[in-house]
């Protein structure tokens, strides 16, 4: 498979989202954030205590990766097991990958016990899930092709042929038409062995992939 992944979409979070409840005067607030390694979300975490200065507690919890992601949990000085766990079971009942939830609290004077916490960082993290909804993401790469006005339509037939409608590819009418399109991971290898044929009979003037990984709503 392309790039070493084991697969080429997952279940994210639709948009960022925040959530907040209270509970005998303690307030609780979720937010839910799209991270794409284990760094991005570390740095993440450390942006909480500047967003909420004076809250108690930055509890979170993210699954980082693809097909077996990287999960990983805190209670950030809760008593153990009352606040990652909980946030991390919202994670997993959402089937969410590359995503992080942290859960803010705002401690009110009053002790909730342990099964008060499991249940309130629990519940902050399932309304900041259900607040965020969800959407396929895929995995692309952007490709760069250009051809003579002669071929044009030949390009043309065979990318609508490989299911880039006029709207997925973005043209430039210069000395030659100039493609930009985002490739699908799970496509490449269908694709390239064709443009690679057209390149080699001189259809295709230029044929450059590119290197970042994109990140799309899947098609």
């Amino acid at each position: 498979m392309a790039e070493g992944l084991e697969k080429f979409s997952f279940t994210a979070p639709r948009h960022d989202a925040d959530a907040e409840f209270t509970v005998k005067r303690s307030r609780f607030i979720g937010s839910v954030r799209t991270v794409l390694s284990a760094e991005e979300a570390a740095n993440k975490i450390k942006d909480f205590p500047n967003i909420y200065p004076k809250a108690n507690h930055h509890c979170w919890a993210y699954r980082a990766g693809l097909g077996q992601p990287l999960e990983h949990c805190s209670d950030a000085g809760e008593p153990a097991g009352t606040a990652g766990r909980p946030i991390l079971g919202a994670l997993k009942r959402h089937g969410f990958e590359n995503t992080l939830i942290v859960v803010t609290r705002y401690f009110g004077g009053i002790k909730l016990g342990v099964r008060g916490l499991i249940e309130a960082y629990g519940e902050a993290a399932e309304m900041a899930a259900d607040a965020a909804g969800t959407v396929e993401m895929e995995f692309c790469s952007a490709l760069e092709i250009s051809c003579g006005y002669d071929y044009s339509k030949t390009l043309a037939t065979t990318l609508h042929k490989l299911g880039f409608s006029d709207e997925r590819q973005k043209t430039d009418y210069g000395e030659d038409v100039n493609i930009g399109l985002e490739v699908p991971f799970s496509m490449k290898d269908e694709i390239s062995p064709i443009l690679n044929e057209m390149k080699a009979r001189g259809f295709l003037k230029k044929l450059a992939w590119g290197k970042e990984k994109l990140v799309r709503e899947k098609h």
